[in-house]
Parts: structure tokens; sequence; C-alpha cells
């Protein structure tokens, strides 16, 4: 089937007002040549790139010269890497000046083995650039940066307050562990530099409303149907959104006839391949115990009573709290402020896990969970007998 037209748009960026503000006040400043870095971290998925690129757009616009390097998620990237990406992105001619040899491939950028001798050209060369014309450099997804590449942004964010330069990074904060390069730097960044660091939360309740106005201009009584769904299954996150929206036309529960949109029924749809990939990438960080509790955790629902957890994974309280703090890191799980239990972050997560597993392995699972919550002091009946009826148990009847 075809898709409407909207379906192959990038979603609107909404819920970013006070965000994009703050940036244009940057841009601002570097354009009558005050220069500054900001950083803009957030989870995977929660619009980081697309914020920062609909500043660039203004920027250029403005009259800026936009230069853009990323990072890739290879096992092996070059010293850097972004850096290169983004001056061999430099279009010289005119009254622009040559990048450098020494700042190419070609150059042996990535083989330098003194930074001394690389970061003062460096510098001197975007200097040279901004004297013709503002420049915005953006360096997107730097949490696969190289420990090279960090270094150069750091000598470079403390130099440009008195050139028309702003320096915009975009990381995942979810990526950036205590081990991670990053981690360190990101306090530097804005002592050393008066680096000004945005993070991107989850769009609310609000946002996801004007997206579906603009998007579908669904009835009100429609949309008041939809956004609690979107919310309950992505939880505000812009790439989860944007997905499931896609499968709900997909499967025509969201289709066009004319110049209107309908909404049929919300039955629950399969977690959308990208977002399966997404979160299998996530998951393939960690160790196979602790990936099979997760499969565990998932089974017994989105909230995830530590005590019960414990029973039908057979592992005592030390062992879960292992698996429990790379999957919180992760932002897979979030702890609640008690420490009894966890939730999912977001439920296609635990939708992923459970499709996963194997429909047998889920029968046997429910049946032990439904098992366990027995001997709970004052088990839910509801929750006992959805498990048991997951299992083909007979005791679901009578719970």
């Amino acid at each position: 089937m075809r898709r409407p037209a909207s379906s192959r748009t990038p979603l609107t960026l909404v819920g970013r007002d006070r965000e994009l503000d703050v940036l244009r006040e940057h841009l601002d400043a570097a354009l009558a040549g005050h220069g500054s870095l900001a950083l803009v971290g957030g989870e995977a998925g929660i619009g980081k790139t697309a914020l920062a690129e609909l500043l660039c757009r203004e920027a250029a616009q403005q009259g800026a010269l936009v230069l853009t390097g990323r990072c890739f998620d290879l096992a092996e990237t070059p010293p850097y890497g972004p850096w290169l990406y983004l001056f061999e992105g430099y279009p010289a001619g005119g009254a622009l000046p040559a990048v450098p040899d020494l700042l190419t491939e070609q150059g042996g950028m990535s083989d330098v083995a003194n930074q001394a001798a690389l970061f003062r050209p460096a510098l001197d060369f975007i200097a040279a650039v901004a004297a013709v014309c503002p420049l915005v450099l953006l360096l997107d997804d730097f949490h696969w940066a190289d420990p090279a590449s960090c270094d150069l942004l750091r000598f470079l964010a403390r130099s440009v307050g008195a050139l028309p330069i702003l320096i915009l990074v975009t990381y995942r904060s979810d990526e950036v562990t205590r081990s991670h390069p990053l981690y360190p730097l990101l306090p530097l960044l804005v002592r050393e530099a008066d680096g000004e660091r945005i993070e991107l939360a989850r769009l609310d309740d609000d946002a996801v409303r004007a997206l579906v106005t603009e998007r579908y201009a669904l009835p009100q009584r429609e949309a008041a149907r939809l956004v609690p769904y979107l919310q309950a299954r992505t939880e505000g996150n812009a790439l989860f959104l944007g997905e499931l929206l896609r499968s709900l036309e997909e499967r025509g529960a969201l289709r066009r006839e004319g110049d209107r949109w309908l909404l049929g029924e919300l039955a629950q749809v399969s977690v959308p391949p990208l977002l399966r990939q997404v979160i299998d990438g996530r998951l393939a960080r960690l160790d196979d115990e602790t990936r099979r509790l997760l499969a565990v955790a998932a089974v017994i629902g989105h909230e995830v009573p530590l005590a019960v957890w414990a029973i039908v994974g057979q592992v005592d309280e030390n062992a879960l709290l292992d698996a429990i703090e790379p999957a919180v890191e992760a932002r897979l799980l979030i702890e609640s402020p008690d420490g009894e239990e966890v939730r999912f972050a977001h439920a296609l997560i635990r939708e992923a896990l459970y499709e996963g597993m194997l429909a047998a392995r889920r029968r046997r699972m429910h049946r032990r969970v439904g098992e366990a919550l027995i001997v709970t002091p004052g088990p839910d009946p509801d929750a006992v007998a959805y498990h048991f009826e997951r299992a083909g148990d007979e005791r679901a009847v009578r719970w």
C-alpha cells in the first residue's frame, strides 16, 4: 500500500521552543562576533540532530557558513574522524582560504602525533574562514568521537570567544558512561569554554498533541484517543513516536480519505523494525546474563518489583543488582525512588524484548511469574490471573 505523503516527511519539531531560543541567542552572538560552544544532549531518538540542523539552516540563511562533522558507530575510526569529515565538506574557493594540507586525510591529519603541531594550524584556519564570514561548526553524534577529536574540541572551544564562530555539539547522554572519553570532558567544556549544556527532555502531552494536530488534523475527540496511546508506548521519544505513527498508517489504523485523516481501532502493533534495531543495538552492549534477566522482566510487566524479578529470574539480590546497573546506565530501565522496583524506559523496549522470546518460553515464564506473585503479601488477583491466563494455566479462572 502506498503511504500518504506525510508519512515520508520528517516529524515537525515541536516542544523545543525554549531550547531553540537558547541556541538562537548563541547564533546571534556568533553573528555579532562573540563565539561560543553549545552542547545538546539527550537519549537516542529524542531529536538532537533535528534541532541542531534547524538552527544550522537558519544560520545559513543569515549568511553563516555551516560545516558539519559527523561521527559514526564504527569499531575503528581514524583519529580526528569528525574533524576530517568536517574539513572535507569545506567549500574552498572565492574569498575563502584553502584548507591546509595538514587538516586533510591525504595530508596526514590522522597520523599527527604532536597535538601542538595540529591544533594551532586548525585554529588559525577556522579563524581565517571566520574573518570572511561567520562560521557554524556542527559536530553530530559526538558520543562516537575518538579521544583525539575530543582534545581538539576542547582546544578550539576555549579559543573562539572573540571570533564569529558557534560550535554546536550533539551527543547521546545514554551513551556517555563513566568510562567514556566525553564523560570527564563535558564539565571541562562548561567550565573552561563557558559552554551551554542543553539536555533535551522527552516530549510532553502538549507537544505530542500539537504534533498530531498539525500532522493529521484529526477531530479533537480522535486526537484525545491517539495522544495517550502514543505517550503510553513511546513516552515522548521523537524517533519512537514517528516510527509508531508510520506503523499505524501502514496498518490502516491511521488512514487518509480525501483531505482528511481517520483514526480506527488502536490495536497493538508490533514494534516497528527500525525501533527493534535501535533497541537491539542497546541490548547488544550488555552481557548475556543481563539480557536474559531483562527478558524475564519483560514478561513480568512494564513495572517490575525486584522481589518478584529475583524469584522468577532465579538469582540472588546481588546478581540482580549487577544486571540492573548497566541496564539503568543504558537508559533501558528507570529505578524507582525507593529502590524496590524498576520500570522500562519505554513500553516499546519491553515489547521488543517480549516479542523476541519463543512463545513456549513466554508461557513457562508467565506461569513462574504467577506463582511468584501468589507468595507475595496481598497479591493482585488481576495480575495473577493475567499471568496464568497467558500461561494457559487453569488457575487463571480461580484467580
